[in-house]
This record gives C-alpha cells, sequence and structure tokens, in this order.
C-alpha cells in the first residue's frame, strides 16, 4: 500500500508540472494530460476500493463478451441495410456498378424433380445446439407452452444449419421472394463468390436444395411452377465484392399474370395448412416426442396412398400431394418424396427435428431406383423413417396360390403392423441392408409366409453430387438411434 501512495504522489506531482507550463505547450501535450488525468482516476478507484472493500469484486462489465460474435448469415436485415449503403454509394458515383452479368448458375428449380421417384451415405457432424442466454435474475420463468403445434419460429429447417453462411444468403433472398404475397419483388445479397464461377454454381444449387427441402410449403417452387432468375454487378468499392440481385419468374399455362400466380400458389399453401393442422389436431401431445412421431407416421398412412402413375412434374411429388391432392386432383396420390416431405412438414410443425435424404432403394444393389425417405431426431438420436414402404397394400385374388394363410395374414392385425412399420426408426445400417427375421414370419397350421423381402437403401454421397445436383443429402447425419423401434413403442415382445 505504501508503494501504491507513493506513484500517487509522483503523478499528482507530474500533473502540476503540466499545469505550469505555458498554454501553446499544452496543445502539444494535451494526450500525455489527458492521460494523466485518467490514470489518477483509475489510481483513485483502486485505492478507494482497496480501502474499502478488499473482499468484494467490482461490478460486472458491461463490455460485450469478445468470445461472442453474431452469425453474419443469421440477418437478412443486417445484409439489406448493406445493400442499401451499397446502393447509395452506387448511385453517388455513375459506372461503380461495372460488369454487369448474368450468373451462370444452373437454376435448380428446373432439375430439382429429374426423374418419377427422388428415392446419401455420408457422415456429418451434427449441429449443436444453440446457446441460450441466460435470463436476468430478477425475471420470472416463462411458463411452458402447452402441447401442441408449434409455430414457424421454433421450427428447426435442418439443412439451413448445415450450409455454409455465404449459401444461408441466397437461400434467405430466396425465401423472402417465395413469402412475397405479390411476389414480384428483388431481394439483393452482398457475396465474395464470383457469380460466374462453378463454385457459385454449386452453392447456388446446393442454397436452393436446401430451401426446397426445408420448406415442403413450397411445392410450386420445386415443381417448378416458379424460377429464381439471378443477376449480379461487381462493386469496386467494397473490394469487389459482387451483388447479387434474385426476382421470381413465374410459370402457368394460361396467360395468367405472375400477381394471379402466386396467388393461387398462396390458396394452395393454406389448402397444405389446413389438411396439416387437420391432421396434427388428431395427435396426443402429452406423449413423448417417439410417441408423437408414430402417431403422425400412422396417419399420414391412413391419409396419403401410392401413386404409380403420376408424372415427373406432378404434385404426387410434393407434400401438398400427400396431405391434399395430386395434380389430377387425386385426394392423398403422392409418390416417395411425396410421402417424406409430408412426414418431415408435419413433424416440423410438431417441434421435431426432420429432414428428407434422397438415394437409391431397391431389392438389391444391383437393382436400384431413386428413392426418398426421411431422418428423424428423436431425443439426440437420428433414425431413419421410410413411410412410403411401410405403406404397404395387398391385393390377393381367391385364386392364388397360397391364399389361405395370406388371407389369415392380412387379418391378422398385429402382425400387420409390424410389417406397417418396418422401416420405421432404423439405423442408417439396418436401412442399407435389410434382411426380414423371424418376427417378420406369420405361421398358422396352414404353413407359414413372410410378405417382405430383403431390400437396400443408399444414400446419394458427395461423388453423385454433379451428377444427381443434390448436393445436402451428403450433408445429413448418419443415424444410430436404436431404443425407439415400433416393437419397443408398441410394447410388443
Amino acid at each position: 500500500m505504501k508503494k501504491l501512495f507513493r506513484l500517487l504522489i509522483a503523478v499528482f506531482c507530474i500533473f502540476f508540472a503540466l499545469r505550469l507550463l505555458p498554454a501553446g505547450s499544452l496543445s502539444v501535450l494535451s494526450p500525455f494530460w489527458q492521460g494523466t488525468e485518467t490514470l489518477l482516476q483509475e489510481i483513485s478507484g483502486l485505492v478507494f476500493s482497496t480501502e474499502n472493500d478488499r473482499s468484494s469484486p467490482g461490478p460486472a462489465s458491461d463490455a460485450p463478451d469478445p468470445d461472442v460474435q453474431d452469425d453474419p448469415a443469421s440477418s437478412a436485415d443486417a445484409e439489406s441495410d448493406t445493400d442499401r449503403d451499397a446502393d447509395n454509394k452506387e448511385a453517388d458515383s455513375a459506372g461503380r456498378q461495372e460488369d454487369q452479368g448474368e450468373a451462370k448458375a444452373e437454376d435448380p428449380s428446373a432439375a430439382a424433380h429429374e426423374g418419377a421417384d427422388r428415392e446419401g451415405d455420408a457422415d456429418a457432424a451434427e449441429p449443436g445446439p444453440a446457446e441460450e442466454e441466460n435470463p436476468p435474475a430478477d425475471t420470472a420463468e416463462p411458463e411452458p407452452a402447452p402441447p401442441g403445434p408449434v409455430s414457424e419460429d421454433r421450427i428447426v429447417y435442418y439443412y439451413y444449419t448445415r450450409i455454409s453462411p455465404e449459401e444461408r444468403l441466397l437461400y434467405d433472398a430466396m425465401l423472402a421472394l417465395a413469402r412475397d404475397p405479390e411476389g414480384t419483388g428483388e431481394e439483393s445479397r452482398l457475396i465474395g463468390m464470383d457469380p460466374s464461377s462453378e463454385e457459385f454454381s454449386v452453392s447456388y444449387t446446393r442454397a436452393f436444395n436446401a430451401l426446397v427441402s426445408d420448406h415442403p410449403e413450397l411445392f410450386w417452387i420445386s415443381m417448378a411452377r416458379a424460377s429464381y432468375q439471378c443477376r449480379y454487378y461487381i462493386l469496386p468499392a467494397f473490394g469487389g465484392q459482387y451483388k447479387v440481385v434474385f426476382s421470381l419468374q413465374f410459370e402457368g399455362e394460361d396467360s395468367s399474370s405472375p400477381e394471379e400466380l402466386r396467388s393461387r400458389y398462396g390458396a394452395e399453401e393454406q389448402q397444405l395448412r389446413e389438411a396439416r393442422d387437420s391432421l396434427l389436431g388428431q395427435v396426443d401431445f402429452t406423449q413423448s416426442q417417439a410417441g408423437i412421431a408414430l402417431q403422425i407416421h400412422d396417419l399420414l398412412l391412413d391419409r396419403a396412398w401410392y401413386n404409380r402413375g403420376a408424372g415427373t412434374d406432378d404434385y404426387a411429388h410434393s407434400a401438398y400431394g400427400a396431405l391434399v391432392a395430386d395434380s389430377s386432383g387425386n385426394p392423398g396420390g403422392a409418390l416417395c418424396d411425396g410421402y417424406s416431405l409430408a412426414y418431415q412438414y408435419l413433424l416440423q410443425h410438431a417441434g421435431l427435428t426432420c429432414a428428407m435424404v434422397s438415394g437409391y432403394a431397391g431389392p438389391s444393389e444391383e437393382d436400384l431406383e431413386k428413392h426418398a425417405w426421411n431422418i428423424v431426431l428423436l431425443d439426440e438420436d437420428w433414425y431413419e423413417v421410410d413411410s412410403t414402404w411401410d405403406d404397404i397394400v395387398l391385393d390377393i385374388s381367391p385364386d392364388e396360390e397360397g391364399y389361405d394363410i395370406l388371407n389369415e395374414a392380412l387379418s391378422d392385425q398385429t402382425y400387420m403392423q409390424r410389417i406397417r412399420h418396418y422401416m420405421y426408426n432404423r439405423t442408417t445400417e439396418q436401412m442399407r441392408s435389410f434382411t426380414p427375421g423371424e418376427e417378420y414370419r406369420y405361421s398358422s397350421d396352414n404353413g407359414w409366409v413372410t410378405l417382405l423381402q430383403p431390400s437396400v437403401h443408399i444414400r446419394f454421397g458427395e461423388e453423385d453430387s454433379e451428377q444427381t445436383r443434390d448436393y445436402i443429402t451428403p450433408l445429413a447425419p448418419t443415424a444410430e438411434g436404436t431404443l425407439y423401434t415400433w416393437d419397443m413403442l408398441a410394447g410388443v415382445q
């Protein structure tokens, strides 16, 4: 403490010596003057805090934590502000918008549904949960939300969490346009990638893939009823960054205006929401996550049916087809991606994390077709679900060999429930190589029969992306959950 007082006396001496200097000298020495005053204040505070409270720490700093950083891709508003600044600078100096060009990225909306059925196998690190801020000590804990469907702001859009920050900017711009009631506006973002490069083409396609997979309600975009147009500008004043401008172009078989077409698709979205709410209204939300997911799976299978005759551009490829109607007006007519997107859409609004994966499936690796199914997160473990294959419908004739035993099997509710869930809550490895065991054999005095055959499900990998234009399935996690099997949930031994 004596050393501290000696230091204080020395600083006071310097302070008074400076005060005796001519006025002209003070302007030169002002930084030292201000520094001396600051030092005096700090020493005074140190002295008094030391003398008066030796055991208590000082007040917590109000300065932001340097380890906490905002995600630059999570705020479309912040980016819009940057865009407005860019627009102002461009207006102030003619010619700063140089080298205007059209982005060479392939429009992914045209290729998103190649093939009648979108039927990957790559590990991806699972994103950790977002950190939650601690509420103030004097703030009461909010009451938990009542069980039931969740609002959109509580939905986890899985692939959005897996793409890069710049890809999120593209995703955000396209989503904002899709939610525009008129559909005639524009959205722009600043990016560092050259829009004429192959890198941008891949990122653009991945962002589009993520958007339409995360948002099954945008079926009219994934079905190419509307497509995104993209142009760009080079901004030298912003270090050579590019301003990418998106717009929506609506496709119609008649002479309807873009506003009329957007209104039509908006009405179909509303029909989808109503079908969703009607189905979720039948769910008991007091059950566990796994119990809720099982109920939704079974309700979906009661609603949808496999429409083999649907074409490549039919609504049967969408959640709308499975929950409302296909393009021919058949209620519930769907193909594999329609089942998968509908299951995802329902689980999202039930508060569960779910995504669609695409790949190949069939009786063997030599006999495969494109296919789609789901991954579902239940209590921190991932599971795979193929609701399309679970929706087994058999039509047997009395003249068919083994009719009696087949008819017995079809009439046994417990056996058929097991068959109806044979692709429910499986691991990735189990899906990749499935062989029906004894539990799938039906036996009686008339003999035995099994309704299942060996099969494989192989996801698209990164090596397939250039050909398939699917850049998101390789981002999906490996399913390793083994607890919530149908046997466990149904209490069947």
